[in-house]
């Protein structure tokens, strides 16, 4: 495929193309000329905002869809109590409070990538912004910025309740959830200090996080996952949740 350089038409040989300083992929499609396969066109393939979701009584991680919150894939967590999942720009994150351990999770096949202990006993949620990822522990009681890479922490601060319970967020603006006080907070990103506080559409809130610009929240002992408005924090929609113990939600942003 050519496109124009300085007035002048250029092949694109690579499968990586320059788009606002930033590269994205680019498909390539070849057919047989001559008994040779040829490059004859290639073109960029948008990447998606794609949401995901966990239950820590089926044991499994799943896809929903972002408008409908239905399942689109559903695979079993990398331990057995899956409690929060998550994800920055391109990148999905999960936690589990009974192998005390966060992992990163391929965004298509949701197979573990990497595995490493939680800076905490009690691992409770896990989610970002478009590149900074945050994680919260029921068992300290404390928010915590991890490194996108290693998991390792970069800022420990404590949480605004007693049982922090999950952390996630839109591209820029990043929300927590407390069990015990029945709260949803917008956190400051670079303090984690506490911007605004609402109570929770249902009782004990278990995670919460987005995609975007389109912010999710789930509850354990309800039976259904929600979408907020991301400024007010009050219900947009309500769908019944896949399994009986809903711990966390979250996505991967572009």
């Amino acid at each position: 495929m050519k496109f124009g350089i300085n007035g002048v038409n250029k092949d694109i040989k690579s499968g990586l193309i320059g788009i606002g300083g930033v590269n994205k992929n680019l498909k390539e499609v070849y057919v047989g000329i001559g008994g040779v396969n040829k490059l004859v066109w290639s073109f960029f393939v948008a990447p998606v905002d794609r949401l995901y979701h966990c239950d820590s009584n089926s044991d499994k991680n799943y896809e929903l869809n972002i408008d409908t919150l239905a399942v689109i894939n559903t695979v079993s967590s990398p331990v057995t109590t899956p409690s929060g999942i998550g994800g920055i720009n391109n990148r999905l994150y999960n936690c589990d409070n009974n192998s005390d351990k966060n992992y990163e999770l391929n965004v298509d096949t949701l197979a573990t990538i990497n595995t490493v202990s939680s800076p905490g006993g009690v691992p409770r949620g896990i989610g970002g912004i478009i590149d900074r990822l945050y994680h919260c522990d029921w068992g300290t009681d404390k928010n915590y910025e991890l490194n996108i890479n290693t998991l390792a922490t970069i800022n420990t601060i404590s949480s605004p309740g007693t049982g922090p319970f999950g952390i996630g967020g839109i591209s820029n603006r990043l929300y927590h959830c407390d069990l015990n006080t029945y709260y949803n907070y917008e956190l400051n990103i670079d303090t984690l200090a506490v911007i605004k506080t609402v109570s929770g559409p249902n009782g004990h809130p278990s995670g919460i996080g987005g995609i975007s610009d389109r912010l999710y929240n789930c509850y354990q002992y309800a039976d259904y996952n929600y979408e907020l408005n991301i400024d007010t924090l009050g219900v947009i929609n309500t769908v019944s949740r896949p399994s009986s113990s809903a711990s966390g939600i979250g996505g991967v942003k572009v």
